[in-house]
């Protein structure tokens, strides 16, 4: 919208006729209507704050009538962008050590530029949140968050605990498109010390999305602007400036019963942190305490899978819901509402599953047949490939984030999370061994029946994973 139309706009939703917005501003009703009318070209900064005052604009209204009237957006916009939610200024249980490494990276004179990646429902949006209030509290930076557009289908806008941030709408409107308004954007920010939040920047088909390249340009204009990213995969060129997110620990360090019990596990503490939410004055006994725990574990310690878990509890016990995270776990870690086929919890292993090849999701779904845990060497042995070619697979699947580390004593051991076992219906005992794209034999068309079928039940990550040739199965 132009200034006079914006004007005229605000003016209405505050009931003011120009006369009385004059007396509330000290600005003479015929500038008002000299704005109005667009016949003033180049207002003054004072004039425009006048204005916002008298119509108590905050936030990105008052950002966005400064902006049309080709002012940078002042600093007391940038104050209210800056309020978080009040949940911010905890630290996630069990994310101290990536909170850590993520404020000290923004801290560098180098980290400009700071990419917080994992599976969806790892926590990246909570960790972000509580990185930006950290640096504020410790330096005062502002925060701008922008939240790119999600596809469709997905939760634009809203997280899983019910978050709610205040955007730099206007940001987005710059940004996330393909090329960048980045000119602009860079006036807004100018040479203030701001930290902006990408929440969500992942590469999709249309490429709604905040580039690499944008980024740059923004970052060259902006001198002490810093950058803060969450997406689902880090890019290469970034391994040094990444914070990677797994899942949460489930194991606790002692029993939750006795005169002081010590804390629970980082993923119990999330589970019930939310059920106290949802019903206030709970506390489980040891019976239901142990139930929980074993949730905790077999849902991958997934922050949002847990917060699913708090839902189910005002249907179901616990020990009901013990016998649905056995057989159903993809049921339990989508709430009530949703169904397995169009769950988050499917959407976040269609994606991750989509940035596979084909013959990484084959090897993926002969691990998820193995069960227990293994080592890069073992999976280079048992299928005949060189450490190379294991290695780099193995990495892909932990980069992401379908596959966990485990704590062993002296070997770096991995397993396929529980929640991608769950959508491997079916899973052949041998597949064929990974081969060179050269030495690969021409394939079979799939049965698009069982494809359909598994899609129906489990969801398109089960598709995915299901979709192979007809002669693996006879094998």
């Amino acid at each position: 919208m132009s200034l006079g139309d914006l004007l005229q706009h605000y003016r209405g939703r505050a009931r003011l006729t120009q006369t009385e917005l004059a007396g509330l501003s000290a600005v003479s009703v015929r500038a008002i209507r000299n704005l109005e009318l667009g016949l003033a070209k180049n207002p003054r900064k004072e004039t425009i704050r006048l204005l916002a005052d008298a119509l108590r604009l905050g936030g990105g209204r008052r950002a966005a009538l400064f902006v049309a009237a080709g002012l940078q957006a002042d600093d007391a916009s940038f104050e209210a962008l800056s309020v978080l939610p009040a949940v911010a200024a905890t630290r996630p249980h069990g994310r101290g050590a990536d909170l850590d490494r993520t404020v000290g990276l923004l801290r560098r004179p180098t980290g400009r530029t700071v990419t917080v990646a994992g599976l969806g429902g790892s926590g990246k949006t909570r960790l972000a949140l509580a990185a930006a209030h950290t640096l504020h509290t410790g330096t005062g930076v502002p925060t701008l968050w922008m939240s790119v557009p999600r596809a469709a289908g997905t939760d634009a806008g809203a997280y899983p605990d019910g978050l709610q941030v205040a955007p730099a709408s206007w940001m987005e409107g710059l940004l996330a498109r393909t090329g960048g308004a980045t000119a602009e954007a860079a006036r807004l920010v100018g040479d203030r010390d701001v930290l902006l939040v990408i929440d969500g920047n992942d590469t999709t088909p249309d490429g709604d999305h905040v580039s690499r390249a944008t980024m740059d340009s923004l970052l060259a204009e902006c001198p002490r602007l810093r950058i803060l990213e969450t997406t689902r995969t880090a890019r290469d060129r970034e391994q040094d400036r990444t914070v990677q997110l797994g899942p949460l620990h489930d194991q606790d360090v002692a029993a939750l019963g006795g005169p002081h019990p010590a804390p629970p596990s980082p993923a119990l503490a999330v589970l019930l942190d939310r059920i106290a939410e949802l019903r206030p004055g709970y506390r489980p006994d040891t019976g239901d305490a142990a139930a929980l725990r074993e949730i905790c574990s077999l849902l991958d310690g997934l922050p949002r899978a847990l917060e699913s878990v708090a839902s189910w509890l005002l249907l179901c016990a616990p020990d009901e819901l013990v016998s649905m995270a056995r057989t159903e776990p993809l049921l339990l870690a989508a709430p009530p509402c949703d169904t397995p086929s169009g769950s988050w919890v499917d959407r976040a292993l269609t994606q991750a599953l989509a940035e596979l090849t084909k013959d990484q999701r084959m090897l993926l779904a002969q691990l998820a047949d193995w069960g227990g845990h293994w080592t890069v060497e073992q999976v280079a042995q048992r299928l005949g490939l060189s450490r190379a070619s294991a290695a780099v697979t193995v990495q892909a699947l932990l980069q992401q984030g379908l596959v966990r580390r485990e704590r062993t004593d002296r070997r770096i051991a991995f397993s396929v999370l529980n929640l991608v076992r769950a959508a491997c219906p079916s899973v052949p005992p041998h597949l064929p061994h990974l081969s060179h794209p050269s030495q690969r034999q021409e394939e079979d068309p799939h049965d698009g029946a069982d494809h359909r079928r598994d899609t129906r039940r489990f969801g398109t990550a089960a598709g995915l994973l299901r979709d192979r040739p007809r002669r693996d199965h006879a094998a």
